[in-house]
């Protein structure tokens, strides 16, 4: 069973995901308070799953890109966690998570985190047989150029880059964009385990010592 932490976001979340299902979620209260209710939100997990710390075998993070202070507060919160319980930490890219979410064969996908300062945050991913496969590496670009990175097809826009940038996307792509926005758009951290579960089998854990966020940009 892996322990995830959503934290790239102002909408923190933590999960439980066992052998690809989600026992438990719950989310944080947004703002300053998030990184003081980490410990209390893990153990209504456990409470809520009927789950002991011990059958925990990693902990997944959300490890960027996404905002800076977000990213270094999930990152040491794993961190504690997994010198705490002695299991490995499983590094997840931030906007693999977030497109993970959206399964349909043949999909493009196109994860969008408002970057500030003109930028956003942004991958391509295509589905294909069951699973995600990356069409171009994480971004920071401005979102005027995004659409003439997006190849042929329909795509589904999800991220909290969607609701200040939506309208650029489909004024330049029309009905190929497909919006999804609010909550529902957003990264949650059982999609972190999904994921993370996966990059573990394929020996993808990582070192809680050396492990670092992914900025993407200074």
């Amino acid at each position: 069973m892996i322990l995830a932490l959503e934290t790239a976001t102002p909408r923190g979340s933590v999960a439980l995901v066992s052998a690809g299902a989600v026992r438990a979620e719950a989310f944080l209260p947004q703002g300053p308070r998030a990184s003081g209710s980490y410990i209390s939100a893990v153990e209504g997990l456990f409470a809520a799953a009927g789950d002991a710390t011990g059958e925990i075998s990693a902990v997944a993070v959300s490890a960027g890109p996404g905002a800076f202070t977000g990213l270094r507060v999930g990152m040491s919160a794993a961190k504690g966690f997994c010198f705490g319980w002695g299991v490995p930490l499983v590094p997840v890219p931030t906007l693999l998570a977030l497109a993970h979410r959206f399964p349909g064969e043949g999909r493009i996908v196109c994860p969008v985190q408002d970057a500030r300062r003109g930028e956003v945050y942004a991958a391509l991913f295509r589905w294909d047989g069951g699973e995600l496969v990356r069409l171009s590496p994480d971004m920071a670009i401005a979102p005027a150029l995004l659409p003439g990175r997006i190849p042929d097809g329909d795509v589904l826009f999800c991220g909290d880059g969607v609701p200040p940038f939506g309208a650029l996307f489909r004024e330049a792509l029309g009905d190929r964009a497909f919006l999804v926005s609010g909550d529902e758009g957003l990264p949650h951290a059982s999609a972190v385990g999904i994921v993370g579960e996966r990059i573990l089998r394929n020996g993808g854990a990582g070192n809680p010592r050396t492990a670092v966020p992914f900025y993407l940009r200074s």
